[in-house]
């Protein structure tokens, strides 16, 4: 371990017990990722001909291309369904994401045409986009064809950081019954009962836009927060991935998964926080710093605290969840680190983020009194800031973990229930 991370685990390593969770930001704001905060932007012309989104590579005037400064002669064809396809091996300096494996068949819904229209979906004529009937106001990110897409694609950047695993918690295998809550599209359930066909696997969401999956694979329309739970038995596993949005009382949604887990089984949370985090200044004072500073005001403002999975830990160790596992680490705003890892992390990031701004900030920029006009000013120049490589950004992504106790565990002191 490098000495200037004295005191401090890097990113990438869990921190086990059940301590208050106080590493993350401390570690990210100091730097301490040192293949990652010691990269630089990938040298000039380093994109190897890849044919890229016009929309993700735009190049204004005065601006560099994406992948290093200086290339001001990169030819960008426009993009098709075939590359769209082909995204997962394209060459990146010599980098091949994922070399010529297959993607998931739940990957090209959109492509396919599957994406679904809930028939009770609510059309806010001020954006032209659709969202919740159920709890109207509840959630306010989209849940249209578009926002759809994007939440698969998402998929794809959690299994980069993942390693392709769908899980980190150290679960028994199989399974026997799998809950994931707010489960979007549903393609990590899918992929979930089609990895273990013998285990049970139920998703909840307020929007039922899920296509239909394999035959141990259901789903169903709840409010997992207001809604009393009455799912038809009790789990080994509950799983939440990027519900930072989603809820008002985290402490109650969690006591809600330690009562419907069986003793032994296992929450996870997989999340993600739209606080853009820089160690060498070169993204201070851009646009899309104002932007994460402004929806982390805009969930003040509505009292959603939109920094929470920097609090899972500790309510996980609130709600009696033992052997409780925090992993932190950055997700880089776009390709510019020259770490392999990271350069494809980045690269799904920022496509993620490109699709993700106007659906995300939209209503919550209207709690702060922007205008429209405003709001779409604010998101098409952080969309520019986001394909500019020379801006050195990252988010910090969670992965937690805590397993519900044994009975005979409840039955000792406090202190020693837990393997720190």
């Amino acid at each position: 371990m490098d000495d200037n991370n004295a005191g401090g685990l890097p990113f990438g390593q869990p921190q086990p017990g059940i301590g208050a969770s106080a590493h993350g930001q401390e570690q990210i704001e100091a730097g301490s990722v040192h293949a990652f905060a010691n990269s630089e932007a990938t040298p000039s012309g380093a994109h190897g001909g890849a044919t890229l989104p016009n929309e993700i590579l735009s190049n204004p005037a005065g601006q560099t291309p994406l992948f290093g400064a200086g290339n001001t002669n990169a030819q960008f064809e426009p993009f098709t369904e075939e590359i769209a396809q082909s995204v997962p091996a394209l060459d990146f300096n010599g980098f091949i994401l994922h070399a010529q494996k297959p993607v998931p068949e739940e990957l090209l819904r959109a492509p396919s045409g599957a994406s679904i229209a809930e028939p009770d979906a609510v059309l806010d004529e001020e954006n032209g986009r659709t969202y919740h009937n159920y709890h109207e106001g509840r959630y306010y990110l989209p849940n249209d064809a578009a926002e759809q897409d994007r939440l698969d694609l998402q998929h794809k950047l959690w299994q980069v950081h993942m390693d392709d695993a769908l899980f980190k918690a150290p679960i028994q295998l199989p399974p026997k019954n799998v809950l994931d809550v707010a489960t979007g599209t549903g393609i990590w359930a899918i992929q979930m009962a089609k990895k273990f066909p013998d285990s049970n696997v139920i998703g909840t969401d307020l929007s039922l836009i899920q296509p239909e999956g394999p035959p141990n694979c259901s789903f169903i329309k709840e409010d997992a927060e207001l809604d009393e739970w009455t799912l038809p038995v009790v789990f080994d596993y509950i799983h939440l991935r990027m519900v930072h949005t989603c809820f008002d009382d985290y402490r109650a949604l969690f006591k809600k998964c330690y009562d419907n887990l069986e003793p032994g089984g296992w929450i996870e949370l997989q999340d993600a926080v739209f606080k853009l985090m820089c160690t060498d200044g070169t993204a201070h004072g851009s646009h899309i710093e104002r932007f994460s500073q402004l929806i982390l005001q805009a969930g003040e403002a509505i009292g959603r605290d939109l920094d929470i999975p920097s609090k899972y830990k500790e309510m996980l160790v609130e709600a009696g969840f033992l052997d409780v596992v925090e992993d932190v680490g950055p997700v880089p705003g776009n390709p510019w680190p020259d770490e392999a890892k990271f350069k494809s992390l980045g690269y799904w990031q920022m496509i993620n983020s490109h699709r993700a701004l106007r659906g995300f900030g939209w209503k919550l920029f209207r709690k702060l009194g922007m205008e429209p006009d405003d709001i779409e000013d604010l998101v098409e120049k952080a969309k520019t800031d986001i394909t500019d490589s020379r801006l050195h950004f990252f988010f910090p992504i969670y992965v937690v973990y805590g397993r519900k106790p044994y009975d005979w565990e409840l039955e000792q002191p406090p202190h020693k229930r837990a393997r720190t």
